[in-house]
């Protein structure tokens, strides 16, 4: 392990860092050479940013490593990401050393200023870029996988490349997704250098000279299959060099070949498994039933003492191990590989697998961790110890550990036998409603309420019962009914002066219940209840609470609150190692939020689909919501086709439930369709609205066709008089954009007034979005000498606002209206992956992809898969 050349300074003082995060992988020794690749890589010198991105298994690792070891000696510098580096400290203390291995004069300044605020700083950045731009030409830093850490440093790392000195030193980026780091504008300024997964691709040469390398020489036909079939993939490419290693069998050659469909399955366990010593492929199969592999697990399991050496035997034979850890004491099997292996487990000994599951329950169990072990208790079919480990501990392990196990195997459960039991029959449901499955949870609750004999009145059942009735009626947003029955079970917790962890039902819901009714003194009181209740964990009301603060100030209209209470969440939550758990929801989508009425589109999109990534089919009302989200940042940008396509996908997922958060669907699909010329749609949701909203949306109607007196009177209607904050600038920037259309003597002031509204609380994209009249109001009456920098912020999101709206006469080639660069991006995929891949490849959630693709077939005027892979064929778009 390393301290760190830094350790002189502050910054590193607590960061441990492996040699091996600081030196290029290992090269193989049927390591292919690529010198177009490397010429690629070459010509981004001189360029701000140097990004290489790809599937996992697309060699990106490799391809960089021996680019680095073809370079001049002492020049170029090397850091691999991992996990941890999601820590913005550690992943800048990181940088910093890894340049300092060849220059060890470099971040010193930096270093002190990391180590002094334990916080990064525009200041940090500057020293950073000060320091690059003294090291020797032609210098290079390679960052590989920086997927790991990109969420967490996309702002400064953002503004890195902006102060990056490209003409003294490359800035190379490995990673699986597209960096969030605004690469649009690099590309268009010309400062980017791209390789892609069409450019990692191996070629037919490429292909016959990696199966060389391993020993393997096959026919022109037989190379042409795999080359078609792996698609050109080097991890695909290599299972079959593997596989293939010293054998002449046509017939296993042609097994071997068939890498596509159900056969991989055969083709893995045969050629590749079956190839393995027997102890290495046993040991496989026996730990394929964990998640995560360490040498204790793996000796609980296999009974195997040297679990550690077989684990560095596997990873060093390339048998699709994936280190966790830079020490390599964590692993896990590729996803797919372990799918194999447990499928290959179970249909060899039924009776082993059974062994095995429970070993592994047992050990978990005397490890303390509870969830873990109940599954392996199921998955060996002792569902009666299982659920007697569950019964009680359901609810407090969600509280206290941000760890989401798998969902429970109800195969494994028999229903019957459990309505004799009813307090195991809640465990299940409570089980499956926390992991978000509302539909079969609620099954579980609907079974129990039909047991017999009843759940006795007033019991400690009948509150835990009605706690998670509340919480089933909170997944799919039936705002009203979820306030009633958690009322109803902290009354007879109350009454019977209960006292255990199910206590924290109430205020796990009601808060979120009251905002989404819109009833924000109520979400302050049970908020101030909430924090004062001695069983809530230090995460639920560090980051739960306070995220669900934050979101009702934020949709009350108290945005500077909102700010500092959703910064202080994110914060703990990241302290705490909650900010990827289902906690940090609600202050993501406020930050989202935030930065969208700034009109920072890229990081509200970005904080969007982490928290969609978060919720996506798990937990409905809060997709629906993160979903009408994405689709108002998608209006921001022009993209009007798309945010009615994700509006519509969002009211998809509560079709059937009733819920009063329809009405905000039905909003939004309004105004984007009243965005369009369309004011006949928008006065028919209208009537769907309650009087505040409705009163207001029709104001809009009105002044989009210039009838200022009825909008006039919508605006002066009684149900404005008892207004949020938010919707009281809302009504005052429309009184003032009804009096510039009609040229009221009194603009100036009716103007003066909604802008001091909105300075009060930063409104930016509200008054942009609601009212393009006052911006335009505001440049025509500026005053030079007077400067405001509100109103000049207010002038640039105008400006900005004008120029993302799309132009309907453009198009390209034959089409229609263009696809967007995230269209394309899926289009690229679509030939050789499934929604889950591409969800997988771009870090996007499985909704947008299918919302993506809606819009893609729209666009190429097809109506399947195939037609739209021929149709972009056609307009060379593949």
């Amino acid at each position: 392990m390393a301290t760190g050349a830094t350790a002189e300074y502050g910054a590193s003082r607590g960061a441990r860092f492996a040699l091996a995060k600081f030196r290029p992988t290992t090269l193989p020794a049927a390591l292919i050479t690529r010198p177009v690749l490397h010429d690629k890589l070459t010509a981004g010198a001189g360029r701000r940013l140097t990004v290489a991105v790809g599937s996992a298994g697309a060699g990106k690792s490799v391809l960089l490593s021996s680019w680095a070891a073809a370079r001049p000696a002492g020049i170029t510098s090397w850091l691999s990401c991992d996990r941890a580096d999601a820590n913005p400290v550690r992943f800048w203390t990181g940088f910093i050393e890894a340049v300092r291995v060849a220059a060890r004069w470099f971040g010193a300044d930096a270093a002190d200023l990391l180590a002094m605020d334990n916080t990064m700083s525009p200041d940090v950045t500057a020293s950073i870029a000060n320091d690059a731009a003294k090291l020797p030409a032609g210098s290079a830093l390679i960052v590989d996988d920086f997927h790991a850490a990109a969420t967490a440093v996309a702002g400064d790392m953002t503004d890195l490349v902006e102060r990056w000195p490209a003409g003294t030193a490359q800035l190379v980026l490995a990673s699986r997704s597209d960096p969030p780091l605004r690469l649009h504008r690099l590309r268009m300024s010309g400062e980017l250098c791209e390789l892609r997964d069409r450019d990692l691709c191996f070629s037919l040469a490429e292909s016959r000279n990696l199966l060389a390398g391993f020993g393997v020489e096959v026919s022109d036909g037989e190379l042409g299959m795999l080359h078609e079939r792996s698609e050109g993939w080097a991890a695909v490419v290599q299972m079959a060099a593997l596989s293939l290693r010293g054998t002449a069998d046509p017939a296993r050659i042609a097994r071997a070949l068939e890498v596509r469909g159900p056969a991989i399955g055969e083709f893995f366990v045969s050629e590749v498994l079956e190839q393995q010593p027997p102890e290495v492929a046993q040991f496989m199969l026996d730990t394929s039933i964990l998640g995560e592999l360490t040498a204790d697990t793996c000796t609980a399991v296999t009974g195997r003492q040297d679990a550690a050496a077989m684990l560095r035997a596997i990873g060093t034979a390339q048998l699709f191990l994936v280190a966790l850890d830079d020490e390599q004491s964590r692993f896990r099997y590729h996803h797919l590989v372990r799918q194999l292996l447990r499928a290959e487990l179970h249909a060899r000994d039924q009776a082993s697998e059974q062994r095995l599951q429970l070993r592994a329950a047992e050990w978990f169990q005397a490890a303390g961790d509870t969830r873990r072990a109940a599954r392996h208790f199921l998955a060996a079919r002792q569902a009666d110890r299982a659920l007697t480990l569950l019964e009680d501990r359901v609810l407090p392990d969600f509280l206290a550990d941000p760890a989401m196990p798998a969902p429970l195997d109800l195969s494994m459960i028999d229903a019957s036998v459990l309505t004799d039991a009813p307090d195991r029959l809640l465990t299940v449901a409570a089980d499956l409603l926390l992991s978000g499955d509302a539909g079969r949870g609620g099954q579980y609750l609907d079974l129990l309420e039909r047991v017999q004999p009843p759940i006795p009145r007033e019991s400690r059942l009948e509150a835990r019962f009605m706690a998670f009735q509340s919480f089933r009626h909170a997944l799919i947003g039936q705002a009203d009914q979820a306030v009633s029955a958690a009322l109803a079970a902290r009354s007879i917790m109350k009454e019977k002066q209960l006292s255990d962890a199910w206590n924290v039902a109430a205020p796990l819901i009601l808060p979120s219940a009251y905002t989404w009714l819109e009833d924000f003194p109520a979400v302050e009181r049970e908020i101030a209840g909430a924090l004062a209740t001695p069983e809530l964990t230090e995460p639920v009301k560090q980051v739960m609470v306070s995220g669900m603060r934050a979101l009702a100030w934020f949709e009350a209209g108290r945005l500077n609150q909102a700010a500092e209470t959703a910064g202080t969440a994110h914060a703990e939550a990241r302290r705490l190692g909650f900010d990827r758990h289902f906690f940090a929801v609600d202050y993501l989508r406020t930050l989202a939020g935030l930065a969208l009425e700034q009109r920072d589109l890229d990081t509200a999109e970005q904080l969007t689909e982490q928290a969609l990534s978060i919720v996506e089919r798990r937990r409905p009302m809060f997709e629906f919501l993160t979903l009408l989200d994405r689709a108002q940042i998608w209006a921001a940008r022009g993209q009007v086709r798309e945010a009615l396509a994700t509006t519509e996908a969002a009211r998809q997922i509560l079709a059937g439930t009733g819920s009063v958060l329809l009405m905000r669907a039905d909003e939004l699909e309004a105004l984007l369709h009243l965005s369009l010329g369309d004011p006949r749609t928008p006065a028919e949701l209208a009537s769907r609205l309650p009087p505040a909203r409705r009163s207001l949306l029709l104001a809009r109607i009105a002044l989009a066709s210039s009838d200022h007196r009825t909008a006039a009177g919508h605006l002066h209607s009684p149900s404005l008089s008892d207004l949020t904050p938010r919707r009281a600038v809302v009504r005052e920037l429309l009184l003032a954009a009804a009096a510039i259309e009609r040229g009221d003597p009194m603009t100036a002031g009716v103007v003066g007034g909604a802008v001091h509204m909105a300075r009060q609380e930063g409104y930016l994209d509200t008054v942009v979005s609601i009212a393009p009249q006052v911006t335009g109001y505001l440049i025509e009456h500026a005053i030079p000498a007077q400067r405001d920098p509100f109103v000049e912020r207010l002038i640039g999101a105008g400006l900005q606002a004008r120029a993302t709206q799309p132009d309907a006469s453009r198009s390209r080639g034959l089409l229609a209206e263009p696809l967007t660069p995230a269209e394309l991006r899926v289009l690229k995929l679509l030939p050789t992956s499934t929604y889950l891949q591409m969800a997988e490849v771009l870090y996007v959630s499985r909704n947008t992809i299918k919302t993506h693709l809606r819009l893609i077939y729209q666009k190429l005027g097809v109506e399947s898969r195939s037609q739209a892979l021929e149709r972009a064929v056609e307009l060379r778009l593949l």
